[in-house]
């Protein structure tokens, strides 16, 4: 490996890195907010019992009990 290829994959190991760090972050302190794309409908859901959307808890407020 030549020294230019090194300092580009030092870059680039180096990037990627604080790009998982700062994903990381974001995960740790819930400023990364969820969006649901398993089903529109929520009752076939298999998150639905411990779903907190917005769209989950709407769904759980209407749902009618038998």
């Amino acid at each position: 490996m030549d020294r230019k290829k090194f300092i580009q994959t030092g870059g680039r190991l180096m990037l990627l890195g604080g790009i998982i760090a700062a994903s990381g972050y974001l995960v740790k302190n819930n400023r990364v907010t969820a969006s649901c794309s398993v089903s529109p409908t929520c009752g076939n859901c298999g998150k639905y019992s411990k779903c907190e959307l917005p769209q989950a808890e709407d769904f759980k407020s209407r749902k009618v009990t038998p």
